[in-house]
């Protein structure tokens, strides 16, 4: 039986190149959904003329209201969640399952959404409904790159991530939504890391690590940052004592001055100066964007090696794409590929990092255009 997907924030950047990768890579059937039904309705005009109008269709959506999201759900199986916004995480969520409805989204990774949907997690189980949360690369990539290495050793004892995200900010047009959503990120902000095989916060003067990303980028400095998929899968990994997660910045004008301005500006007066300041933030990230773009996750691996023998092993795992939207929407689709089959459609709430099997995850990626590749161990395989 065909697996009809609802959209929400169907035609914005990451859920436009979802939809399309999802109805190339799988025979589901898509609809595009959110407040501006124009939009919806062209973006399913041309997906339609490009895989058949019967597979892509439309309908106006607005998160906000429990009534209209009871309507769009009615016949669809699942609702992926690619809206920027993170006001209405409660809605959407109690909407699936009052319709029945398994639930994806690839927004970020903050407290308030885990707190949210944890407080449903029981629900969820008890009705048989699949919640995946954190899903994309950012979060979604990092924990599930350090599971596709685990078959590597017998005992893994240190994970370090790493990313770098260089992306043509002019390409793209951005809701204030969105830029919200990336202060919210920044404002949510843990200095936190696995040592000596306990989470704890980190000092501040301990947050940043120059890191190598391979040519053209070199060397960049980089500072740490929680991703909730590490410290959840440390926990099933008593061997690991260090674990962090490493992010290169914006560039010195928005690390340094737009986006302390921002957190200031969203806890002071959020409502008033918000929007002026989503308008300046995206005129700088887009002033100061500069070829080459790239957007690199690196895991490096260090442990005793599975081979009976061999004491020592260090490894590392590097996924890149000089497009992170897409990148961000092809790990979407790699991990609903494995729910549309059934293999992680299960009850309950999972982060995509630690639901999916991470060798198909990662094969499926290399399938649609990401370069992947390891050294110090054994090539990745499908299993």
């Amino acid at each position: 039986m065909t697996t009809r997907v609802l959209v929400l924030g169907g035609y914005g950047t990451a859920g436009a190149l979802l939809a399309r990768l999802l109805l190339e890579r799988s025979d589901a059937e898509v609809v595009i959904a959110g407040r501006s039904a124009a939009k919806a309705d062209a973006l399913a005009a041309e997906l339609g003329a490009a895989f058949g109008p019967r597979r892509c269709s439309a309908r106006r959506v607005d998160a906000a209201d429990p009534r209209a999201l009871d309507d769009a759900l009615t016949g669809i199986d699942l609702v992926v969640v690619a809206a920027s916004t993170l006001a209405y995480v409660r809605t959407v969520a109690e909407a699936a399952l009052r319709a029945g409805v398994d639930y994806y989204d690839l927004q970020l990774s903050v407290r308030a959404k885990f707190e949210v949907l944890d407080a449903l997690s029981a629900r969820m189980e008890r009705e048989g409904r699949c919640f995946i949360t954190d899903g994309g690369i950012h979060p979604g990539l990092s924990a599930a790159m350090i599971r596709a290495l685990l078959p590597a050793f017998s005992r893994l004892e240190r994970a370090d991530c790493s990313g770098l995200m260089r992306v043509d900010w002019n390409a793209f047009a951005f809701s204030a939504s969105a830029i919200h959503e990336l202060v919210d990120e920044f404002r949510d902000y843990r200095i936190e890391a696995l040592r000596d095989g306990v989470w704890t916060k980190v000092p501040a003067r301990k947050m940043q690590r120059t890191i190598e990303f391979g040519p053209p980028w070199g060397r960049q400095a980089c500072s740490l940052m929680v991703l909730e998929e590490l410290p959840r899968l440390a926990q099933s990994l008593p061997s690991l004592r260090e674990c962090g997660f490493y992010v290169s910045g914006f560039g010195l004008v928005v690390d340094y001055l737009m986006l302390p301005l921002g957190m200031v500006t969203l806890t002071v007066a959020p409502d008033r100066l918000g929007p002026g300041y989503a308008r300046l933030l995206s005129r700088a990230l887009k002033a100061t964007s500069r070829p080459p773009y790239e957007t690199v996750f690196q895991v490096e691996a260090e442990g005793v090696a599975a081979e009976p023998g061999r004491e020592h092993r260090l490894a590392r795992l590097r996924v890149a794409h000089d497009d992170g939207y897409y990148l961000t929407a092809a790990a979407a689709v790699a991990c609903l590929l494995q729910y549309l089959d059934g293999s992680i459609r299960r009850p309950g709430l999972s982060l995509q990092a630690l639901a999916v099997e991470p060798g198909r995850f990662l094969t499926d990626l290399q399938k649609m255009g990401a370069r992947v590749t390891v050294q110090g161990a054994p090539a990745l395989a499908a299993r």
